[in-house]
């Protein structure tokens, strides 16, 4: 049987929601390790007319060696959302693992302004949610832990010198064999 037709008003479209995120905005990667944005559905066919219908923004790792990282939720009865700013993913990171969060912080600002564009096109109205201070003095500060984050490398720079190079050879070799060959 469809798990639709089982489903409650608040239910389907608590699903219907997570569903149309995951279509649009779970098609953004937020780096450096390509989180997949994702939303929380119900698991059950009722939300109690709505009461249970927290549904959670997460960023859902490639590897299953890494934390999801919440990142907000919605309330689809009340049509509000909260969205974790990165100081306060960040936060919670650094409480949890003793490690800042994994993220670059240009792609978690376009992954929370595409967040926020969507969640207020569907009526929600969207705050940012900044740390607490009483969390923000328990992880001791943004330099008190390393990032979970790579470190930044040149290397990406060095590749496309070489592979210029590399092109600037060929081109050469081109023009050479065929100015021989003339």
């Amino acid at each position: 049987m469809d798990k639709k037709l089982l489903q409650t008003q608040f239910s389907m479209q608590a699903t219907d929601l997570a569903e149309s995120f995951r279509s649009t905005v779970g098609r953004l990667r937020v780096g450096p390790y390509a989180y997949a944005p994702d939303m929380t559905s119900p698991e059950g066919p009722s939300t109690g007319g709505g009461v249970q219908a927290l549904q959670h923004l997460r960023l859902v790792p490639p590897q299953s060696n890494m934390p999801t990282l919440v990142v907000g939720h919605v309330n689809p009865r009340d049509r509000v959302a909260q969205l974790r700013t990165l100081e306060h993913v960040d936060a919670i990171c650094r409480e949890r693992f003793k490690l800042g969060a994994p993220l670059d912080a240009a792609q978690y600002q376009t992954f929370l302004q595409s967040t926020q564009g969507f969640l207020a096109a569907c009526g929600m109205q969207v705050t940012f949610e900044t740390p607490p201070t009483d969390l923000l003095a328990k992880g001791g500060g943004a330099a008190a832990a390393p990032s979970m984050a790579p470190p930044k490398s040149n290397a990406g720079l060095a590749l496309g010198f070489l592979g210029g190079l590399l092109m600037l050879a060929l081109l050469v070799a081109g023009i050479a064999w065929y100015a021989l060959k003339k």
